[in-house]
């Protein structure tokens, strides 16, 4: 059965359209594109529409699997399915998934920042102010990341109107021919959105800070349906603007199509988008540093405050650990292998387990009665 804390730390179901879609945007959108097209090329849309309708179904199993917990989140039904000791190693590896994707996304974010802006900056030190910015804000509470969620996905979203520059330089003959690649192509480039996508199975933790959260099921549709569209309309705006040849040639092709915006009092328009991602990436960070603290706060009942600070100097290890694209890309396919099999295997599996064990205890109940 799920559960809801005190109202003064609890947020409206409305919110969780931010919570949702200010996790699954981040540094991601500035250059997905060039991965996908390496699948089924310039089909490679019909991937991003499949990925975000499997995220779909992944919420209705999310909700079901919540309903039934104990205390409203993933920790306790750990506990409750497995044991105590199993159900807490199951919650450490949560948290190592938590630590993982907060140390991706400050990465891969700072590979653009010392690449366009900050050449000669230590990685340490960039890394080293951003981590102190998401502990500052982890620091103030659930209300305080969910206020930048909400403006982390209202400010940067004026951004996507510069795609209006791009329509007098598009080539629409380049999604052309339609549906000519095999399945697996297809399956190639949902693999590679998959990263972008990530985000809401931190619901799975702070569910039960949403206010009257059985109904806002609508709102997590909501911020799926919206994230797919953004990630559609920017591969296929990205695919009319670069040949093909191009495309599989451009690291950031987001960044790249920014150049061609020109305003009288702006030169460089790309660093608007490159400092305004900051915005972007913050609310993934925030949320999975708070879940990561909250996992261990309910598992082992570590103080928020020490496992704060142990998992700032883990992340700014493993940040520091990859030197070049290549490690950063190394643990970006180790995650994508980990969450595809707890979001496609683990989930469902659990869902069907907890489905026959609620089904053995009605049974149970009416032969007693």
């Amino acid at each position: 059965m799920s559960k809801e804390l005190k109202e003064s730390i609890t947020v409206s179901p409305f919110f969780l359209f931010f919570l949702i879609h200010g996790t699954q945007t981040g540094v991601g959108l500035l250059g997905f594109q060039t991965k996908l097209f390496s699948g089924a090329g310039q089909d490679a849309w019909v991937s991003v529409l499949l990925v975000g309708v499997a995220f779909h179904v992944i919420g209705v199993l999310m909700y079901f699997l919540l309903k039934h917990a104990k205390n409203g989140d993933i920790i306790s039904l750990h506990k409750e399915l497995y044991g105590r000791w199993m159900g807490n190693i199951l919650n450490l590896l949560l948290y190592c998934y938590c630590i993982v994707i907060v140390s991706i996304v400050i990465r891969s974010y700072l590979e653009v920042l010392m690449t366009w802006v900050f050449p000669s900056t230590p990685l340490w030190i960039l890394s080293f102010i951003l981590l102190l910015v998401i502990v500052n804000i982890v620091k103030g509470g659930f209300r305080v990341i969910t206020g930048i969620c909400f403006w982390g996905v209202i400010l940067p979203s004026f951004l996507f109107f510069s795609l209006y520059y791009l329509i007098q330089y598009a080539h629409w003959s380049n999604l052309l021919p339609l549906f000519n690649h095999g399945i697996h192509d297809y399956f190639v480039s949902a693999k590679e959105s998959m990263l972008s996508f990530l985000g809401p199975e931190f619901l799975l933790i702070y569910y039960p800070y949403i206010k009257n959260n059985m109904k806002s099921q609508k709102w997590f549709h909501f911020a799926v349906g919206y994230t797919t569209l953004v990630y559609v309309l920017v591969t296929l705006f990205t695919f009319v603007y670069f040949s093909h040849g191009q495309l599989l040639h451009t690291v950031w092709p987001t960044l790249i199509m920014s150049k061609i915006i020109r305003l009288p009092f702006i030169e460089r328009f790309e660093y608007v988008y490159i400092f305004t991602w900051v915005l972007v990436f913050l609310p993934t960070c925030c949320i999975a540093v708070w879940g990561g603290v909250r996992v261990l706060k309910e598992s082992i009942g570590i103080k928020p405050n020490i496992t704060l600070w142990v998992s700032i100097i883990l992340i700014e290890m493993i940040v520091t650990l990859c030197k070049d694209t290549i490690d950063v890309n190394r643990v970006e396919s180790i995650t994508i292998i980990f969450s595809s099999i707890f979001l496609f295997i683990y989930l469902p599996v659990l869902s069907i387990w907890v489905f026959i064990k609620n089904k053995l205890k009605k049974t149970n109940k009416e032969i007693e009665t």
